[in-house]
Protein backbone atom coordinates (compact mmCIF):
# COMPACT_ATOMS: atom_id res chain seq x y z
CA UNK A 1 0.00 0.00 0.00
CA UNK A 2 1.31 3.45 -0.95
CA UNK A 3 1.86 6.08 1.96
CA UNK A 4 0.99 9.75 2.07
CA UNK A 5 3.74 11.98 0.76
CA UNK A 6 4.35 14.19 3.63
CA UNK A 7 2.99 17.43 3.62
CA UNK A 8 4.44 19.43 5.62
CA UNK A 9 8.36 18.52 3.51
CA UNK A 10 7.03 18.71 0.29
CA UNK A 11 6.09 21.61 -2.35
CA UNK A 12 3.75 22.12 -4.96
CA UNK A 13 3.79 24.65 -7.84
CA UNK A 14 0.83 25.91 -10.16
CA UNK A 15 1.17 27.39 -13.06
CA UNK A 16 -1.76 29.24 -15.10
CA UNK A 17 -1.99 31.32 -18.00
CA UNK A 18 -5.62 32.44 -18.46
CA UNK A 19 -5.35 35.56 -20.82
CA UNK A 20 -3.67 35.81 -24.04
CA UNK A 21 -2.33 38.42 -26.36
CA UNK A 22 -2.37 36.16 -29.57
CA UNK A 23 -4.00 33.48 -28.73
CA UNK A 24 -7.86 32.24 -27.80
CA UNK A 25 -8.45 32.91 -24.07
CA UNK A 26 -8.87 30.53 -21.11
CA UNK A 27 -10.74 31.62 -18.43
CA UNK A 28 -11.84 28.25 -16.51
CA UNK A 29 -7.72 27.70 -16.06
CA UNK A 30 -7.84 30.94 -13.49
CA UNK A 31 -10.60 28.54 -11.66
CA UNK A 32 -8.48 25.50 -12.07
CA UNK A 33 -5.63 27.31 -9.99
CA UNK A 34 -7.82 27.74 -7.41
CA UNK A 35 -9.62 24.63 -7.14
CA UNK A 36 -6.62 22.59 -7.13
CA UNK A 37 -5.11 24.86 -4.78
CA UNK A 38 -7.79 24.25 -2.51
CA UNK A 39 -7.86 20.65 -2.80
CA UNK A 40 -4.00 20.15 -1.95
CA UNK A 41 -4.14 22.62 0.66
CA UNK A 42 -6.94 20.65 2.37
CA UNK A 43 -5.97 19.16 5.64
CA UNK A 44 -8.90 16.54 4.40
CA UNK A 45 -6.88 15.79 1.16
CA UNK A 46 -3.19 16.56 1.60
CA UNK A 47 -2.93 19.25 4.16
CA UNK A 48 0.09 20.95 2.22
CA UNK A 49 1.08 24.18 4.39
CA UNK A 50 -0.10 27.21 2.46
CA UNK A 51 3.24 28.53 1.84
CA UNK A 52 4.27 25.27 0.23
CA UNK A 53 1.52 25.74 -2.60
CA UNK A 54 2.78 28.09 -4.99
CA UNK A 55 0.55 29.92 -7.51
CA UNK A 56 2.05 31.69 -10.09
CA UNK A 57 -0.86 32.95 -12.16
CA UNK A 58 -0.18 34.67 -16.11
CA UNK A 59 3.55 34.40 -15.31
CA UNK A 60 5.91 37.70 -16.63
CA UNK A 61 8.13 35.61 -18.62
CA UNK A 62 9.99 32.05 -18.32
CA UNK A 63 12.57 32.90 -15.86
CA UNK A 64 10.09 33.12 -13.30
CA UNK A 65 8.94 29.92 -13.75
CA UNK A 66 11.77 27.78 -14.02
CA UNK A 67 13.88 30.04 -11.07
CA UNK A 68 10.55 29.04 -9.02
CA UNK A 69 10.53 25.57 -10.04
CA UNK A 70 14.25 25.19 -9.55
CA UNK A 71 14.07 26.27 -6.08
CA UNK A 72 10.86 24.66 -5.05
CA UNK A 73 12.72 21.45 -6.33
CA UNK A 74 15.67 21.95 -4.01
CA UNK A 75 13.24 22.92 -1.17
CA UNK A 76 11.17 19.95 -1.15
CA UNK A 77 12.66 17.18 0.79
CA UNK A 78 9.62 14.46 0.27
CA UNK A 79 7.75 15.34 -2.71
CA UNK A 80 7.64 17.80 -5.18
CA UNK A 81 4.64 18.67 -7.48
CA UNK A 82 4.24 20.85 -10.86
CA UNK A 83 1.20 21.64 -12.11
CA UNK A 84 0.77 23.69 -16.31
CA UNK A 85 -2.49 24.71 -17.29
CA UNK A 86 -2.66 26.62 -20.61
CA UNK A 87 -2.06 26.60 -24.11
CA UNK A 88 0.42 24.01 -25.32
CA UNK A 89 2.37 24.61 -28.99
CA UNK A 90 4.01 22.29 -31.04
CA UNK A 91 7.92 23.22 -32.31
CA UNK A 92 6.84 22.58 -36.75
CA UNK A 93 10.55 21.38 -37.13
CA UNK A 94 11.44 19.34 -33.39
CA UNK A 95 7.28 18.02 -32.60
CA UNK A 96 8.70 19.34 -29.68
CA UNK A 97 5.83 20.74 -26.56
CA UNK A 98 6.15 23.90 -25.41
CA UNK A 99 3.50 25.88 -22.83
CA UNK A 100 2.48 28.91 -23.83
CA UNK A 101 3.20 31.99 -21.87
CA UNK A 102 0.72 35.36 -21.91
CA UNK A 103 3.12 36.90 -24.85
CA UNK A 104 2.68 33.52 -27.14
CA UNK A 105 2.41 32.97 -30.61
CA UNK A 106 2.11 29.83 -32.67
CA UNK A 107 4.73 31.59 -35.38
CA UNK A 108 7.45 32.15 -32.48
CA UNK A 109 8.16 29.20 -30.31
CA UNK A 110 11.02 31.00 -28.22
CA UNK A 111 7.94 32.91 -26.78
CA UNK A 112 6.63 30.19 -25.11
CA UNK A 113 8.09 27.52 -22.35
CA UNK A 114 9.94 24.77 -23.77
CA UNK A 115 8.66 21.91 -21.55
CA UNK A 116 12.23 20.25 -21.93
CA UNK A 117 13.12 23.81 -19.76
CA UNK A 118 10.56 22.53 -16.72
CA UNK A 119 12.17 19.13 -16.85
CA UNK A 120 15.47 20.35 -16.03
CA UNK A 121 14.45 22.30 -14.08
CA UNK A 122 12.60 19.64 -11.49
CA UNK A 123 15.36 17.32 -12.02
CA UNK A 124 17.82 20.32 -11.06
CA UNK A 125 21.07 18.38 -10.14
CA UNK A 126 20.53 19.98 -6.65
CA UNK A 127 17.38 19.11 -6.02
CA UNK A 128 16.26 17.13 -2.63
CA UNK A 129 12.97 16.17 -3.69
CA UNK A 130 12.73 12.00 -3.51
CA UNK A 131 9.68 11.95 -5.55
CA UNK A 132 8.20 14.08 -8.20
CA UNK A 133 4.88 14.53 -10.31
CA UNK A 134 4.63 16.41 -13.13
CA UNK A 135 0.39 17.50 -14.16
CA UNK A 136 0.30 19.02 -17.66
CA UNK A 137 -3.69 20.48 -18.65
CA UNK A 138 -2.77 21.32 -21.91
CA UNK A 139 -3.42 20.61 -25.67
CA UNK A 140 -0.78 17.82 -27.21
CA UNK A 141 0.15 17.49 -23.27
CA UNK A 142 1.08 13.49 -24.40
CA UNK A 143 4.26 14.88 -26.16
CA UNK A 144 6.49 15.28 -22.89
CA UNK A 145 6.00 11.77 -22.49
CA UNK A 146 8.13 11.70 -25.48
CA UNK A 147 10.84 13.71 -23.68
CA UNK A 148 13.71 12.85 -21.32
CA UNK A 149 12.09 12.28 -18.39
CA UNK A 150 9.35 9.71 -19.38
CA UNK A 151 10.27 7.79 -22.40
CA UNK A 152 14.16 7.15 -21.46
CA UNK A 153 15.03 4.48 -18.90
CA UNK A 154 18.53 5.91 -17.97
CA UNK A 155 16.97 9.63 -17.66
CA UNK A 156 14.87 8.33 -14.75
CA UNK A 157 17.74 6.01 -13.24
CA UNK A 158 20.03 9.25 -13.27
CA UNK A 159 17.26 11.43 -11.93
CA UNK A 160 18.06 11.68 -7.87
CA UNK A 161 14.50 10.98 -7.23
CA UNK A 162 12.85 8.18 -5.86
CA UNK A 163 9.93 7.78 -8.04
CA UNK A 164 8.67 10.41 -11.27
CA UNK A 165 5.08 10.47 -12.47
CA UNK A 166 4.07 12.30 -15.40
CA UNK A 167 0.27 12.90 -15.87
CA UNK A 168 -0.82 14.66 -19.22
CA UNK A 169 -4.18 15.50 -20.16
CA UNK A 170 -4.43 14.28 -23.60
CA UNK A 171 -2.34 12.62 -26.40
CA UNK A 172 0.79 13.79 -28.03
CA UNK A 173 -1.73 14.12 -31.19
CA UNK A 174 -4.90 15.42 -29.44
CA UNK A 175 -5.95 18.72 -28.05
CA UNK A 176 -7.06 19.18 -24.22
CA UNK A 177 -10.58 20.39 -23.81
CA UNK A 178 -12.22 23.78 -21.75
CA UNK A 179 -15.72 23.15 -21.79
CA UNK A 180 -18.07 25.76 -22.52
CA UNK A 181 -19.92 26.75 -18.97
CA UNK A 182 -17.90 24.49 -17.14
CA UNK A 183 -15.97 25.69 -13.95
CA UNK A 184 -12.82 23.80 -15.08
CA UNK A 185 -11.02 22.42 -17.56
CA UNK A 186 -12.51 18.84 -18.72
CA UNK A 187 -9.20 17.18 -17.20
CA UNK A 188 -8.66 19.32 -14.01
CA UNK A 189 -12.11 19.20 -12.81
CA UNK A 190 -12.06 15.87 -12.87
CA UNK A 191 -8.58 15.19 -11.59
CA UNK A 192 -10.27 17.96 -8.63
CA UNK A 193 -13.24 16.47 -8.04
CA UNK A 194 -11.30 12.91 -7.54
CA UNK A 195 -8.49 14.63 -4.80
CA UNK A 196 -11.65 15.98 -3.09
CA UNK A 197 -14.32 13.03 -3.59
CA UNK A 198 -11.78 10.21 -3.48
CA UNK A 199 -12.61 6.68 -5.09
CA UNK A 200 -14.76 3.86 -3.81
CA UNK A 201 -13.56 0.64 -2.83
CA UNK A 202 -10.02 1.40 -3.35
CA UNK A 203 -7.29 1.95 -0.67
CA UNK A 204 -6.26 5.08 1.17
CA UNK A 205 -4.26 7.04 0.62
CA UNK A 206 -4.97 7.31 -3.06
CA UNK A 207 -1.77 6.67 -5.53
CA UNK A 208 -0.90 8.17 -8.66
CA UNK A 209 -2.21 5.00 -10.56
CA UNK A 210 -5.56 4.73 -8.80
CA UNK A 211 -5.92 8.62 -9.02
CA UNK A 212 -5.41 8.13 -13.30
CA UNK A 213 -7.28 5.13 -13.60
CA UNK A 214 -9.98 6.87 -11.94
CA UNK A 215 -9.81 9.92 -14.10
CA UNK A 216 -9.36 8.39 -17.36
CA UNK A 217 -12.51 5.65 -16.82
CA UNK A 218 -14.34 9.25 -15.74
CA UNK A 219 -13.25 10.89 -19.04
CA UNK A 220 -14.16 7.91 -21.17
CA UNK A 221 -17.14 7.76 -19.89
CA UNK A 222 -17.88 11.23 -21.11
CA UNK A 223 -16.53 10.92 -24.39
CA UNK A 224 -13.67 13.53 -23.87
CA UNK A 225 -10.32 13.55 -24.60
CA UNK A 226 -7.94 10.98 -22.24
CA UNK A 227 -5.46 11.49 -19.90
CA UNK A 228 -1.73 9.53 -20.63
CA UNK A 229 0.52 9.00 -17.71
CA UNK A 230 4.06 7.93 -17.59
CA UNK A 231 5.39 6.34 -14.16
CA UNK A 232 9.30 5.77 -13.25
CA UNK A 233 11.02 3.97 -10.02
CA UNK A 234 7.41 2.97 -9.04
CA UNK A 235 6.04 7.01 -9.79
CA UNK A 236 2.82 5.50 -9.71
CA UNK A 237 3.03 4.61 -5.61
CA UNK A 238 3.11 7.97 -5.36
CA UNK A 239 0.21 9.76 -3.40
CA UNK A 240 -0.91 13.14 -2.60
CA UNK A 241 -4.57 12.92 -1.35
CA UNK A 242 -5.90 10.78 1.33
CA UNK A 243 -9.29 8.48 -0.14
CA UNK A 244 -12.21 10.13 1.29
CA UNK A 245 -14.14 7.57 -0.18
CA UNK A 246 -12.37 4.52 1.02
CA UNK A 247 -14.08 2.10 3.01
CA UNK A 248 -12.78 2.73 7.23
CA UNK A 249 -10.70 -0.03 8.41
CA UNK A 250 -12.27 -1.65 12.17
CA UNK A 251 -9.60 -1.14 15.11
CA UNK A 252 -8.19 -4.37 15.87
CA UNK A 253 -10.02 -6.13 18.61
CA UNK A 254 -8.34 -5.27 22.22
CA UNK A 255 -8.53 -9.02 23.85
CA UNK A 256 -5.21 -11.55 22.09
CA UNK A 257 -5.16 -13.22 19.26
CA UNK A 258 -5.58 -17.02 19.42
CA UNK A 259 -3.18 -19.24 17.15
CA UNK A 260 -6.11 -19.61 14.67
CA UNK A 261 -6.56 -15.72 14.65
CA UNK A 262 -2.33 -14.98 14.63
CA UNK A 263 -2.02 -17.67 11.48
CA UNK A 264 -5.50 -15.67 9.30
CA UNK A 265 -3.47 -12.06 9.90
CA UNK A 266 -0.22 -14.00 8.78
CA UNK A 267 -2.06 -15.37 5.71
CA UNK A 268 -3.97 -12.05 5.23
CA UNK A 269 -0.86 -10.08 5.23
CA UNK A 270 0.94 -12.39 3.05
CA UNK A 271 -2.06 -12.23 0.85
CA UNK A 272 -2.05 -8.48 0.62
CA UNK A 273 1.78 -8.48 -0.17
CA UNK A 274 1.70 -11.15 -3.18
CA UNK A 275 -1.28 -8.41 -3.97
CA UNK A 276 0.99 -5.66 -4.00
CA UNK A 277 3.61 -7.61 -5.56
CA UNK A 278 1.79 -8.53 -8.45
CA UNK A 279 -0.10 -4.79 -8.82
CA UNK A 280 3.65 -3.61 -9.43
CA UNK A 281 4.57 -6.26 -11.58
CA UNK A 282 1.05 -5.27 -14.12
CA UNK A 283 2.48 -1.42 -13.48
CA UNK A 284 5.60 -2.63 -15.38
CA UNK A 285 3.77 -4.22 -17.87
CA UNK A 286 1.63 -1.33 -18.48
CA UNK A 287 5.16 1.22 -18.36
CA UNK A 288 6.77 -1.09 -20.94
CA UNK A 289 4.27 -1.61 -23.32
CA UNK A 290 3.22 2.39 -23.43
CA UNK A 291 7.34 2.84 -23.97
CA UNK A 292 6.97 0.17 -26.59
CA UNK A 293 4.58 2.33 -28.07
CA UNK A 294 6.26 5.37 -28.01
CA UNK A 295 9.36 3.98 -29.83
CA UNK A 296 7.35 2.90 -32.26
CA UNK A 297 5.77 6.04 -33.02
CA UNK A 298 9.27 8.06 -32.82
CA UNK A 299 10.64 5.67 -35.68
CA UNK A 300 7.59 5.66 -37.64
CA UNK A 301 8.25 9.53 -37.91
CA UNK A 302 11.89 9.31 -37.98
CA UNK A 303 10.92 6.97 -40.89
CA UNK A 304 8.56 8.72 -42.93
CA UNK A 305 10.41 11.82 -42.28
CA UNK A 306 12.33 13.21 -45.24
CA UNK A 307 15.96 14.52 -44.32
CA UNK A 308 16.90 18.20 -43.36
CA UNK A 309 18.11 20.09 -45.60
CA UNK A 310 21.81 21.38 -45.06
CA UNK A 311 22.57 19.15 -42.61
CA UNK A 312 26.56 18.26 -41.70
CA UNK A 313 27.63 15.16 -40.90
CA UNK A 314 29.42 14.95 -37.20
CA UNK A 315 30.76 12.40 -35.19
CA UNK A 316 29.31 12.01 -31.81
CA UNK A 317 29.15 9.31 -28.84
CA UNK A 318 26.65 8.53 -26.29
CA UNK A 319 26.54 8.74 -22.65
CA UNK A 320 24.89 5.49 -21.93
CA UNK A 321 24.25 2.21 -24.26
CA UNK A 322 21.08 3.06 -26.66
CA UNK A 323 19.87 0.98 -29.18
CA UNK A 324 20.02 1.95 -33.38
CA UNK A 325 17.17 0.90 -34.87
CA UNK A 326 17.12 -0.54 -38.41
CA UNK A 327 16.13 2.09 -41.24
CA UNK A 328 13.65 -0.75 -42.15
CA UNK A 329 10.93 0.35 -39.57
CA UNK A 330 11.65 -2.81 -37.57
CA UNK A 331 12.19 -2.19 -33.37
CA UNK A 332 14.88 -5.12 -33.13
CA UNK A 333 17.72 -3.46 -33.02
CA UNK A 334 20.79 -3.83 -35.42
CA UNK A 335 22.98 -2.55 -32.78
CA UNK A 336 23.88 -0.99 -30.00
CA UNK A 337 25.67 2.53 -29.66
CA UNK A 338 28.17 2.27 -26.66
CA UNK A 339 30.10 4.92 -24.33
CA UNK A 340 33.81 5.90 -25.38
CA UNK A 341 32.83 5.29 -29.18
CA UNK A 342 32.57 7.36 -31.94
CA UNK A 343 29.38 7.31 -33.93
CA UNK A 344 28.78 9.52 -37.88
CA UNK A 345 25.99 11.10 -37.76
CA UNK A 346 24.62 10.68 -41.45
CA UNK A 347 21.26 13.02 -41.39
CA UNK A 348 18.72 14.56 -39.14
CA UNK A 349 15.14 12.94 -40.12
CA UNK A 350 12.29 14.25 -37.26
CA UNK A 351 13.63 13.87 -33.75
CA UNK A 352 15.83 11.13 -34.99
CA UNK A 353 19.17 11.01 -36.31
CA UNK A 354 20.51 8.10 -38.81
CA UNK A 355 23.33 6.88 -37.74
CA UNK A 356 26.41 4.84 -38.96
CA UNK A 357 28.04 2.29 -36.38
CA UNK A 358 31.61 1.76 -35.79
CA UNK A 359 32.06 -1.17 -38.04
CA UNK A 360 31.15 1.18 -40.80
CA UNK A 361 28.36 -1.01 -42.47
CA UNK A 362 25.46 -0.84 -40.11
CA UNK A 363 23.52 2.18 -40.61
CA UNK A 364 20.44 2.51 -38.19
CA UNK A 365 17.86 5.45 -36.49
CA UNK A 366 19.23 6.26 -33.10
CA UNK A 367 15.97 7.88 -31.66
CA UNK A 368 17.11 9.63 -28.08
CA UNK A 369 19.43 12.33 -28.28
CA UNK A 370 19.83 12.84 -24.87
CA UNK A 371 23.09 14.14 -23.56
CA UNK A 372 25.28 13.42 -26.91
CA UNK A 373 28.69 14.57 -27.28
CA UNK A 374 29.54 15.77 -30.53
CA UNK A 375 33.02 15.32 -31.73
CA UNK A 376 35.43 17.97 -32.27
CA UNK A 377 35.21 18.50 -36.43
CA UNK A 378 38.93 19.56 -36.79
CA UNK A 379 40.09 16.16 -35.40
CA UNK A 380 37.55 14.23 -37.79
CA UNK A 381 36.91 13.58 -41.89
CA UNK A 382 33.31 12.97 -42.08
CA UNK A 383 32.70 11.37 -45.37
CA UNK A 384 29.32 12.93 -46.96
CA UNK A 385 27.37 9.53 -47.15
CA UNK A 386 23.92 9.38 -48.63
CA UNK A 387 20.86 8.57 -46.55
CA UNK A 388 18.33 9.10 -48.91
CA UNK A 389 15.83 5.70 -48.67
CA UNK A 390 16.77 3.35 -50.96
CA UNK A 391 14.56 3.31 -53.69
CA UNK A 392 10.98 4.00 -53.55
CA UNK A 393 9.75 0.47 -53.49
CA UNK A 394 12.19 0.42 -50.18
CA UNK A 395 10.76 3.57 -48.19
CA UNK A 396 6.99 2.52 -49.18
CA UNK A 397 8.13 -0.71 -47.39
CA UNK A 398 9.47 0.87 -44.42
CA UNK A 399 6.84 3.30 -44.10
CA UNK A 400 4.12 0.17 -44.24
CA UNK A 401 6.34 -1.94 -41.83
CA UNK A 402 6.50 1.12 -39.09
CA UNK A 403 3.07 1.41 -39.28
CA UNK A 404 2.10 -2.24 -39.00
CA UNK A 405 4.41 -2.23 -36.08
CA UNK A 406 2.77 1.33 -34.43
CA UNK A 407 -0.39 -0.36 -34.65
CA UNK A 408 0.59 -3.55 -32.83
CA UNK A 409 2.51 -1.93 -30.42
CA UNK A 410 -0.66 -0.11 -29.20
CA UNK A 411 -3.18 -3.11 -29.37
CA UNK A 412 -0.56 -4.89 -27.36
CA UNK A 413 -0.68 -1.69 -25.07
CA UNK A 414 -4.34 -1.75 -24.61
CA UNK A 415 -4.55 -5.09 -23.88
CA UNK A 416 -1.94 -4.85 -21.03
CA UNK A 417 -3.66 -1.62 -19.46
CA UNK A 418 -7.30 -3.37 -19.87
CA UNK A 419 -9.26 -5.30 -16.74
CA UNK A 420 -10.09 -8.74 -17.64
CA UNK A 421 -13.76 -9.22 -18.44
CA UNK A 422 -15.60 -10.47 -15.63
CA UNK A 423 -18.01 -12.48 -17.40
CA UNK A 424 -15.35 -14.12 -19.99
CA UNK A 425 -15.17 -17.91 -19.39
CA UNK A 426 -12.35 -19.69 -20.21
CA UNK A 427 -12.33 -22.04 -23.92
CA UNK A 428 -10.22 -23.74 -26.58
CA UNK A 429 -9.38 -22.39 -29.47
CA UNK A 430 -7.49 -23.23 -32.73
CA UNK A 431 -6.20 -20.60 -35.79
CA UNK A 432 -7.11 -20.12 -38.94
CA UNK A 433 -3.46 -19.17 -39.93
CA UNK A 434 -0.37 -18.81 -37.96
CA UNK A 435 -0.50 -16.00 -35.83
CA UNK A 436 2.26 -14.78 -33.05
CA UNK A 437 1.81 -14.82 -29.69
CA UNK A 438 2.65 -11.96 -27.58
CA UNK A 439 5.08 -11.19 -24.29
CA UNK A 440 2.41 -10.08 -21.49
CA UNK A 441 5.21 -8.25 -19.96
CA UNK A 442 4.91 -5.54 -22.35
CA UNK A 443 7.25 -5.56 -24.68
CA UNK A 444 6.60 -6.22 -28.15
CA UNK A 445 7.92 -9.76 -28.56
CA UNK A 446 6.95 -12.56 -29.89
CA UNK A 447 6.81 -15.59 -27.43
CA UNK A 448 5.51 -17.81 -30.04
CA UNK A 449 3.62 -19.00 -32.57
CA UNK A 450 0.43 -20.55 -32.75
CA UNK A 451 -0.02 -22.78 -35.24
CA UNK A 452 -3.17 -24.14 -37.08
CA UNK A 453 -4.34 -28.15 -36.37
CA UNK A 454 -3.50 -27.31 -32.17
CA UNK A 455 -5.70 -26.22 -29.83
CA UNK A 456 -5.13 -23.24 -26.98
CA UNK A 457 -6.51 -22.17 -24.52
CA UNK A 458 -8.28 -18.83 -23.93
CA UNK A 459 -7.40 -17.24 -19.98
CA UNK A 460 -8.36 -13.85 -20.24
CA UNK A 461 -10.11 -11.43 -22.08
CA UNK A 462 -8.31 -8.02 -22.31
CA UNK A 463 -10.26 -5.29 -24.72
CA UNK A 464 -9.75 -6.74 -27.83
CA UNK A 465 -7.05 -9.61 -27.40
CA UNK A 466 -7.12 -12.73 -25.88
CA UNK A 467 -4.86 -14.02 -22.60
CA UNK A 468 -3.90 -17.29 -24.34
CA UNK A 469 -2.12 -20.16 -22.87
CA UNK A 470 0.10 -23.07 -25.22
CA UNK A 471 -0.07 -26.72 -23.80
CA UNK A 472 3.40 -26.19 -22.66
CA UNK A 473 2.10 -23.70 -20.52
CA UNK A 474 3.90 -20.30 -22.49
CA UNK A 475 1.42 -17.58 -21.89
CA UNK A 476 1.19 -14.48 -24.00
CA UNK A 477 -1.37 -12.23 -25.61
CA UNK A 478 -3.62 -13.04 -29.20
CA UNK A 479 -4.00 -10.07 -30.68
CA UNK A 480 -5.91 -10.76 -33.69
CA UNK A 481 -8.59 -13.02 -33.02
CA UNK A 482 -10.44 -12.73 -36.80
CA UNK A 483 -11.26 -16.31 -37.57
CA UNK A 484 -10.50 -18.56 -34.38
CA UNK A 485 -12.25 -21.45 -33.72
CA UNK A 486 -13.63 -22.52 -30.61
CA UNK A 487 -13.55 -25.84 -29.45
Amino acid sequence: MALLSDPARSEAVLIGVHTYANLENLPAVAQNLEGLREALTDPGVWGLPDEACTVIAQPDGVGDILDTVREKARRAEDTLLVYYAGHGLTDPHTDELYLAMPGSDREREYTSLRYEYLRRAVLDQQAHARRTVVILDCCYSGRALLGKMSASTHIADQAVVEGTCLLTASAETRPALSPPGERYTAFTGELIATLTGGVPDRPDPLDMDTLYRHVHRTLAGKSRPLPQQRNRNLGGFIAIARNRAATPTPPPPVVGLSEAEKRLAQMEQRSEQLRLENEQLRLEAERRARETVETAQRLASAVTATAEPGFEPFWFAVPVPRPLFGEDGSLQPVAELLPGTWYLALEQRGMGLVARSDDGKTRGFILDLAGIQRGDADSYTAAAESGSPQGTKAAADAKRRTEETVRAAERLADAVAADPDPDFEMFWFAVPVARPLMSDSGALEVVGELLPGTWYLAVERRGQGLLAMTQEGRRGFLLDTSGIQRG
